[in-house]
């Protein structure tokens, strides 16, 4: 990147309470800007879109919440109140009400599409543009083993197969994958997001999410829908290594969004990390062309020229 044309935004992290709930999230850019809000997958947290951030904010107000952390499971006690993925949705949906927030571009990262679907289903006409990265909407365009989890997930509640969703649901295929560059992807990423899942009760809170699939996959066929009515102007965003999927998941969003973009990266699900440049490009290119609330669109293309 041409460092004299670039001056990297500071990350920022604040705090919320929303209905009791301490909200964490980074934040970077101006506040008069655009909104773009990221929702990671799970287990994961803020700091999954700590390398993109900055080149984001050159001319968004970006901001990354913990959708699940170690204070959330103090304030609610899973064993009292399951963790779902539509009461995560009614805590984002509360955060963007607390934050003023009326208009958005969503991006969605992995797993987060149980909770970023929920909330265009709830005010579409909030969404700007839509950014989806490794979402699994489409469950027949993913590999046999991949598509028998789904299949499954209403039927098998054994602790053997709750056991093998744990295993699945995090980043080690990829970090240590044998096809993928991982040289730029730190091992400690990875250790710093267990750490929000190291107590009993955030443990069970991760698990109940894994069984909430049960419920949330007989979503899927609304959500993709809705998808197909409300046409919103949509980036799809595809690693083709991750050991889970394949490029076929990306491309069946076609069959509802014919019009969506494609950006398919020989990465796992957390292109975002590994490719930031690539993806941060692309996004901006994107929105340049595509978002109805983004001012100054003409001063976009020589920061582009210096990613």
């Amino acid at each position: 990147m041409n460092s004299k044309f670039y001056k990297e935004p500071e990350i920022k992290l604040q705090h919320r309470r929303v209905n009791g709930v301490p909200f964490y999230y980074r934040t970077a850019g101006n506040a008069l800007n655009p909104t773009l809000l990221l929702l990671h997958g799970f287990p994961t947290n803020r700091n999954t879109f700590d390398e993109l951030m900055p080149m984001l904010a050159s001319h968004y107000h970006v901001i990354a919440p913990d959708n699940t952390d170690s204070d959330w499971t103090n304030s609610i006690d899973p064993r009292k109140t399951p963790f779902t993925f539509s009461l995560i949705a009614d805590y984002m949906e509360a955060f963007l009400k607390e934050m003023e927030i009326d208009t958005y571009t969503l991006y969605i990262q992995n797993s987060a599409f149980n909770v970023g679907f929920q909330l265009i289903e709830r005010s579409p006409a909030k969404i700007d543009a839509l950014i989806v990265q490794n979402a699994e909407l489409y469950i027949d365009a993913l590999p046999e083993k991949r598509q028998a989890l789904y299949k499954n997930a209403d039927s098998d509640s054994s602790n053997a197969h709750l056991d093998y969703l744990w295993t699945i649901s995090g980043e080690n295929d990829e970090v240590h994958s044998n096809t993928i560059d991982t040289s730029n992807y730190t091992i400690g990423d990875w250790q710093d997001h267990l750490h929000f899942v190291q107590t009993e009760k955030q443990k069970l809170a991760m698990m109940q999410l894994l069984e909430d699939y049960k419920t949330i996959i007989q979503r899927f066929p609304e959500w993709q829908e809705m998808l197909n009515e409300k046409q919103p102007k949509t980036l799809v965003i595809w690693g083709e290594e991750d050991a889970n999927t394949n490029f076929e998941g990306a491309k069946s969003y076609l069959k509802d969004l014919p019009e969506a973009e494609l950006l398919l990266i020989n990465s796992g699900k957390f292109s975002n990390k590994m490719f930031n440049v690539e993806v941060a490009s692309k996004i901006l290119n994107f929105l340049q062309r595509h978002s109805s609330h983004l001012h100054n669109k003409e001063n976009m293309k020589p920061y582009l020229d210096a990613l």
